[in-house]
């Protein structure tokens, strides 16, 4: 009888493991796979350039875009930034746009399609610091590979209730 309760409760911890790694899986995204291009948000930031510099669409639109190869040599072949880096980096922006292809980013931030964000409401409206979904940028020194802040509901209507808008399903949810 007591064999039989231990094997009961072997059992019952086993599968809350199972289920409790197997949701902990599904929360941790895997990592994205960036392009080899050597991108610093520390170096960006530490130059004085703000987020809406390169993600222009922050405050205007629903996305926040990233900026095209145009955008980038402006600002490295154009304002004579002379360093190691943008040496290396202005001929692959140049071969992109003599090929007219971009860099070819892969994004890290999605919200489940049932969901609706608009980074202008959020930036622009609210006027929330980026960190505050996007963690602190001006340490990443390599292109991010996965979320620095895990973007879920709950988190989501911690920040509403907190900053005491509305928390009404259809606000955000499609």
């Amino acid at each position: 009888m007591r064999e039989r309760l231990l094997v009961v409760i072997a059992l019952a911890v086993l599968a809350g493991s199972i289920i409790y790694a197997a949701r902990q899986t599904h929360r941790q995204r895997p990592l994205v796979v960036q392009p080899p291009v050597p991108f610093s948000h520390q170096r960006h930031l530490a130059a004085g350039l703000t987020c809406a510099v390169c993600h222009a669409q922050a405050e205007s639109q629903a996305f926040a875009g990233i900026p095209a190869v145009n955008d980038c040599l402006e600002c490295h072949a154009g304002a004579g930034v002379e360093t190691p880096l943008a040496a290396q980096l202005e001929p692959r922006l140049r071969q992109l746009r003599e090929r007219g292809e971009e860099i070819p980013w892969k994004q890290v931030y999605r919200v489940p399609g049932h969901v609706y964000f608009s980074h202008q409401r959020h930036v622009s409206h609210a006027k929330l610091d980026c960190a505050a979904c996007h963690g602190d940028m001006s340490q990443s020194t390599a292109p991010p590979t996965r979320q620095a802040v895990t973007l879920e509901m709950a988190r989501c209507m911690a920040c509403h209730r907190q900053q005491r808008v509305t928390t009404d399903c259809l606000a955000c949810h499609r």
